[in-house]
């Protein structure tokens, strides 16, 4: 486990960007506990509704004028999130709820954190720097950020 933040990318302007992500100090269950997304390192367990799953790789990208969505609290269910958690506006978001009945016909989707945004509960923001981190598993996998399921999809092999 490491015990130091993750090296920082470089700084981009997102303005232009498609972000996926989960924001810095946000919790991510795993084998040793909750920790925030920076403490991971390649080879952590991860906690997945699969099961633990071994993180393959994590990366990082510094934003400034970054888009992103805030999810308020038990907003999605009781304690989910269990707090406030900012994602980036294109992060595969689990829902489990009317939401999916309504919106998709189903018990279950996974959907863009954007589309879940009505302005009140679920809101759309701008912060002048946020720092987003992507997982990557062997298999794509559902994570639990504060409490919230976030799928990460399957690393791939660089040719």
């Amino acid at each position: 486990m490491n015990l130091q933040p993750s090296n920082p990318a470089c700084d981009v302007d997102a303005r232009s960007l498609t972000i996926y992500g989960i924001l810095a100090g946000t919790n991510i269950s795993t084998l040793d506990g909750t920790l925030p997304v920076e403490y991971l390192s390649p080879g952590d367990r991860i906690v997945t509704r699969s099961g633990a799953a071994r993180l393959v790789a994590l990366s990082s990208q510094m934003l400034r004028m970054a888009e992103v969505v805030l999810i308020s609290a038990s907003t999605l269910g009781y304690d989910r999130p269990e707090v406030d958690l900012f994602l980036a506006p294109e992060q595969q978001v689990i829902i489990r709820d009317w939401r999916a009945r309504v919106m998709f016909g189903v018990a279950a989707a996974a959907i863009p954190a954007r589309r879940l945004v009505d302005g009140q509960f679920v809101q759309l923001r701008t912060l002048a720097e946020a720092r987003f981190f992507t997982l990557r598993f062997e298999t794509e996998e559902v994570v639990y950020a504060e409490g919230l399921e976030i799928a990460c999809a399957r690393a791939t092999v660089e040719a």
